[in-house]
Formats: structure tokens, C-alpha cells, sequence
């Protein structure tokens, strides 16, 4: 009390113009609180309104309806992560059932949306059941298995097909199994048979997928005469795996002759058949792992010269053609003197250093070409 009192008398010990302008102050002041107040509650007032209206349509009007199974399918994906282990799998199982229960039911029970789902008269509520199932019964963290998309079609066809065999008793009017008319045999007929035609394309496709993958040679190949592939890239001849083996060979050849005496290469050439299934053997062992090294060879000849090598990495897995294809490199032996190997003329009183007498040189590699290559020199 005592300090109201002094701030009255203060105020009342003013000038007049100073009372005027604190006066005009004080109501300033109490206008925009009451503003303010009145901003805060049409805002708080707002929000709870569209509190309201999201509570209205989250929250189900009966217990028997597909938004029950919505909210039992989200608690229980919320229990399910307060707990681990056995118990999380189990809740969350629980959670998945009522989720895909409630999203079909929803499908069909609200005409609006049903109305979006339905194209041409055709409704395809049923393969988003199918969809969601096949994912809760294969899908993982990794990703999606290929068996998933390829059940889909046969899943979402039985779902699309079993309201064509319940009926309503006309006493109890309750459901049961009838037998479907003419006209819905020949439509679920139909429908299974389209269905499991896309599941066979899926498969194909998947399967093909995998074949490219294990073997990469095959992207290569000719699909031209093919009525189910296509090849969309270009055919990059330079990185085939045939390539490789001839280069990887190349590089055995001057390993194994380069800078040697010309009667070790001889002696080499006289045991070529071996030499070369030896040579074969460290190429295909050096290639990265992949299923398609086993049918990779390494084939070779003796042209007529002295000495020119032919050699053949020859494809004889899945082709267009029967015998496959191969690639070609040609390799040229010659003597070479010392002088010609070292090049070091600058001091003629050093002695020059002992190499051998031996020479590889390779040309380009060229194919592909079909069939299986000739390695027996006509007579």
C-alpha cells in the first residue's frame, strides 16, 4: 500500500502534460496486452479446432471399422519398440496383421477413395493388399527379394477373387462359400491367367538380371533375333572378359620367352600343347571370380614363320550362337641381339650386360567372332 501510494502522489505531483502523456502511455500499454491476449486466444482457439478435426478422423465412429485396425496396427508398432528381442517380433507381427487388414478395409469402405482406386471399372485395391503382404512376408532391411515381386500378381488375384465366392444367407443373412456365376468364372479365369503371365515376365526378368550378373559376357552378345531381350547398351567390345584373358595371356607369354635364349624357346614351342594348358590355367586364375571364368579357354597355334603364336580366348557358355565366339591375338618370336635389347652405346669399354637373345611382340586383339576357332594348321 505504501508504495501505490507514493507512485500516486508522484504522479499527482506532475505537471499536467506529463499526467496527459503518462496517462496515454498507461492505456497504450493496456491495449495491446489486451490485443495481444485477444491474438493468443484466436490462435490457441484455432489450433484446438484443428485438433478437433484431425481427433474426428483418426478416431474411429464405432469400434467395428477399418480405422480400429489402423490405430491397433500403430500402437502396436509403437509397443513393439519399447520392448526387444522375441517379444518386439511378436507385437510387431500383430501390428503388421491389423495394418494390412485396416488398409484393405479402408479401400473399401470409403467410396472416395475407392473411386481413385477404381481405373476403367477396374479396381486394383487388391494388389496394394498384395503388395503389403508380400512385403511383410519377405521384405527385410536389405531390401526386397526378387520371390516377392514374382508372388505378388498370384497373391493380389486370390484376394481380388474371394468376394466372388462369399454370399449373404437369405435367413440369418450372414456369410457364406457359393459357387460364382458364369460370367464371374470367366472373369476369375481370366484374371489368374494374366496374373500368373506377369509373374512369368517378373521371373524372366529376374532371371536374366541374374544371368547378366554372373556372367557379363552375355550383355555382349547379339540379342537381335530375341523376342523377349533387348540390349540397351552399347556393345563395348574393349572391356569383355575376352579381352582380358588375351591381355593377361599376352603378359604370360613375355613372362614366360621374353629376354630367354632362342634354343629355351624352342624347346618351349616343342611342348606348346602344354605350355599352353599351363598358361590357361594362371590366366584363368588370375581373372576375378565370377561363375563365367569356367567357361573361358585359352586355345592357341603355331603359324608358319619363324615364330608366329595365334592366340584364341574362346566364350562357350550361354550365347546366341551354339559354338560361341572368340577373340583373336596374333604374336610375333623373333632374335634379337644384345646390342638391340640394351641400347647402351655411350661407353663402348663397359662390357654390355648378358640378356637373352629372345623377342615377344603382340598385335591388337580382334573380334568377336562366331563360332569356335581353328587351332589345327591346314596341311
Amino acid at each position: 500500500m505504501d508504495f501505490i501510494t507514493q507512485v500516486l502522489a508522484l504522479f499527482f505531483n506532475l505537471p499536467q502534460w506529463l499526467q496527459f502523456l503518462a496517462v496515454l502511455a498507461g492505456a497504450a500499454v493496456l491495449a495491446f496486452v489486451w490485443v495481444r491476449v485477444l491474438v493468443l486466444k484466436n490462435f490457441f482457439q484455432q489450433i484446438w479446432d484443428l485438433l478437433k478435426e484431425v481427433f474426428s478422423l483418426v478416431v474411429p465412429k464405432k469400434w467395428d471399422s477399418s480405422k480400429t485396425l489402423i490405430l491397433l496396427g500403430a500402437f502396436s508398432w509403437a509397443m513393439s519398440l519399447l520392448v526387444s528381442s522375441t517379444a518386439q517380433n511378436i507385437i510387431a507381427f500383430t501390428g503388421w496383421i491389423f495394418l494390412i487388414a485396416g488398409i484393405h478395409w479402408v479401400m473399401h469402405e470409403e467410396k472416395a477413395l475407392k473411386e481413385i482406386l477404381t481405373i476403367n471399372s477396374f479396381f486394383i485395391g487388391p494388389w496394394i493388399t498384395g503388395g503389403l503382404i508380400c512385403y511383410f512376408l519377405f521384405g527385410s532391411p536389405d531390401g526386397i527379394p526378387p520371390i516377392a515381386y514374382i508372388l505378388w500378381p498370384p497373391i493380389s488375384t486370390v484376394i481380388a477373387g474371394i468376394p466372388k465366392f462369399i454370399g449373404t444367407d437369405s435367413i440369418y443373412k450372414t456369410p457364406k462359400w457359393v459357387k460364382p456365376n458364369p460370367g464371374d468364372r470367366q472373369y476369375l479365369v481370366n484374371l489368374a491367367l494374366i496374373n500368373l503371365l506377369i509373374s512369368c515376365w517378373l521371373q524372366l526378368g529376374f532371371t536374366t538380371r541374374q544371368w547378366l550378373a554372373d556372367y557379363p559376357t552375355m550383355q555382349f552378345d547379339d540379342f537381335g533375333n530375341s523376342a523377349f531381350v533387348i540390349n540397351l547398351q552399347p556393345n563395348r567390345g574393349d572391356s569383355v572378359r575376352g579381352v582380358e584373358v588375351l591381355s593377361r595371356a599376352e603378359a604370360e607369354l613375355k613372362a614366360n620367352l621374353q629376354g630367354q635364349s632362342w634354343s629355351q624357346v624352342e624347346r618351349w614351342l616343342l611342348d606348346f600343347d602344354e605350355q599352353l594348358r599351363r598358361l590357361e590355367a594362371i590366366v584363368i586364375n588370375q581373372l576375378p571370380r565370377t561363375r563365367e571364368n569356367e567357361y573361358w579357354s585359352v586355345l592357341g597355334k603355331i603359324l608358319p614363320g619363324e615364330y608366329n603364336l595365334q592366340l584364341f580366348s574362346h566364350w562357350n557358355g550361354p550365347s546366341s550362337n551354339a559354338a560361341g565366339f572368340y577373340y583373336t591375338k596374333t604374336c610375333q618370336i623373333s632374335r634379337v641381339a644384345p646390342v638391340d635389347v640394351t641400347g647402351q652405346l655411350s661407353n663402348p669399354v663397359q662390357p654390355l650386360p648378358q640378356v637373352g637373345n629372345a623377342k615377344v611382340e603382340c598385335g591388337e586383339v580382334e573380334g568377336p567372332v562366331k563360332g569356335q576357332p581353328e587351332t589345327e594348321m591346314p596341311l
